[in-house]
């Protein structure tokens, strides 16, 4: 499979599609790399919300994964300064992770369909990250 060639729709995209992945288990960032590496995105990795603010404010990249409850700087201030910064506040955001009170908040922030519950599922998770990357592209 060439990179950008979706396993999931069978769309390709010509140009590099990088994710920055913000997630504080490493097991849980593993999964998500290796999912999304197989679907032929580029992944940038950090490990908590602070890493995650500089690595977006430095990277600019395509789309955006984060979890909520993370050290330093949890997903939800992440979330809140990425939309204050007009540099990043149009960047698109899927919430993953297991608190469960605060993805009702988070659906407000960024959309119900790119919050995601702990065990999620990954085919719709992949669907998900190939439509918010298509309407970044076009943009």
């Amino acid at each position: 499979m060439e990179r950008g060639d979706s396993q999931i729709d069978g769309s390709s995209e010509a140009m590099s599609i990088t994710i920055l992945l913000v997630e504080d288990d490493p097991s849980v960032r593993e999964l998500l790399k290796v999912l999304l590496e197989v679907e032929g995105y580029d992944i940038v990795e950090a490990s908590d919300g602070l890493e995650g603010l500089e690595k977006a404010g430095a990277l600019r990249p395509d789309l955006m994964i984060v979890d909520l409850m993370m050290p330093q700087v949890d997903g939800e201030r992440v979330i809140s300064r990425l939309r204050a910064d007009p540099g990043t506040q149009r960047m698109p955001v899927i919430v993953v992770s297991g608190r469960y009170e605060a993805l009702d908040r988070c659906r407000d922030m960024i959309g119900p369909d790119n919050v995601f519950a702990k065990p999620f599922e990954p085919v719709k998770l992949l669907k998900r990250v190939g439509t918010l990357v298509g309407q970044a592209l076009e943009d």
